[in-house]
């Protein structure tokens, strides 16, 4: 019996430890780029290198991930037309410093010569979990144009860090409660 007792502590242990370690990374940050043009069905950016926008647009955890000016890729083109989740990405850094927001969907509203286009997706980085972001950019004519774009986080509920807790919790008191049975 107090192997099973010391099997619930030890369970109940593993289950709440992981319940502290939710970070999901929150804020925003802009991007600017040297050309992007609008076909009709897919952005292409040639050049594909994209920068971290002025210091006073990154905000939040971004501020300790991201630096002014900062370079990076986007992956050309991007076909809105008809996307396929995951086939695009905006990549900053390296190695233990990869920030990656690999897009999911992207969604365009043209009116006229201007095109708004919204994505959404998933941005990683070290010491954070995955979490769902939103990227706003527009384009202003078509043709190649400079642009700018602003990716924002958009952290959800998690509700694994507190389902895990509520189950830590309970083992724990299940086996105390066994405990002052048995004694």
């Amino acid at each position: 019996m107090k192997k099973f007792l010391s099997s619930l502590v030890v369970l109940a242990a593993l289950a709440v430890a992981p319940a502290l370690h939710a970070t999901p990374i929150t804020g925003q940050f802009s991007v600017t780029g040297t050309a992007v043009t609008d076909n009709g069905s897919s952005l292409d950016f040639t050049p594909n290198t994209i920068n971290v926008g002025a210091a006073s647009t990154i905000m939040g955890d971004f501020t300790t991930l991201l630096t002014a000016g900062e370079a990076g890729i986007i992956t050309s083109p991007i076909n809105y037309a008809s996307y396929v989740p995951g086939s695009a990405s905006l990549v900053f850094g390296s190695g233990s410093t990869l920030l990656t927001f690999t897009l999911d969907s992207v969604v365009s509203d043209h009116t006229g010569n201007f095109g708004n286009f919204t994505g959404t997706g998933t941005i990683t980085a070290a010491g954070f979990d995955p979490t769902l972001a939103n990227l706003f950019f527009s384009t202003q004519a078509t043709g190649a144009v400079t642009f700018s774009a602003t990716a924002v986080s958009n952290p959800s509920a998690v509700p694994e860090p507190s389902t895990l807790m509520l189950l830590g919790t309970g083992l724990i008191g299940a086996a105390g409660a066994l405990k002052r049975r048995l004694s």
